[in-house]
């Protein structure tokens, strides 16, 4: 569905990407593992549109183009969610609200839908800032539900989570598969997501590989 080829980054005199080439298809779920600091984050900014890299380009329906050129273009498919979510000030509704689309008639019941199904429903009135992390993921979640993104990327969605907040969050990334075409997501602990991926990659050296066997 859409093919990342050749990108490199550098970051002043360290090479962070050398020839990183990645392809998310239709369906998938792709786990992208690799050490902290290896170049997870950005590589996800790049692949989102957010950050210009030296070199590489986007192919999508046989068309190539240059990411540095295409990324208004990703900026609109494609939904990146930061390891730490930034949430406005405010109520957990209001949250959502700034990412519903405005105008729309059933505006009021898709917020609800989505802060039912991320199990919110009943802070929907709490201060989004004094939120667990566990519950800052969940409302990221849930405004992820009302944009519709095409792709969408998650930074390490569960680190740093309890067991009960980590096995919430691989429940809904998996019902999540049904509302995008892709998603990829990184994690420093691959078997924290043992049976969601069907794509595994490791980021290493400033290189990628695809992985053949369990992590």
């Amino acid at each position: 569905m859409i093919e990342y080829r050749h990108i490199h980054h550098r970051f002043a005199r360290r090479e962070i990407l050398r020839d990183v080439s990645i392809e998310l298809g239709q369906g998938d779920v792709t786990l992208l593992s690799g050490k902290n600091g290896s170049g997870k984050s950005t590589l996800l900014r790049i692949m989102a549109g957010l950050l210009k890299p030296d070199s590489g380009e986007v192919v999508q329906e046989g068309m190539s183009t240059a990411i540095s050129r295409g990324r208004k273009k990703l900026l609109n498919q494609v939904m990146y969610l930061h390891q730490h979510p930034y949430l406005f000030s405010g109520s957990v509704q209001r949250n959502l609200e700034y990412a519903a689309e405005p105008g729309a008639k059933d505006r009021g019941e898709r917020i609800a839908r989505a802060l039912e199904w991320v199990g919110l429903a009943h802070m929907a009135g709490e201060e989004a800032k004094t939120l667990s992390g566990g519950e800052r993921q969940r409302v990221a979640l849930a405004r992820a539900l009302l944009r519709r993104p095409r792709i969408l990327l998650l930074d390490e969605p569960t680190a740093h989570l309890d067991a009960a907040a980590n096995a919430q969050i691989r429940d809904l990334l998996r019902e999540f598969r049904l509302h995008t075409d892709a998603m990829l997501i990184t994690s420093h602990e691959a078997g924290s997501l043992d049976g969601l991926a069907s794509r595994k990659y490791l980021l290493e050296n400033g290189g990628i590989r695809a992985i053949t066997r369990e992590l």
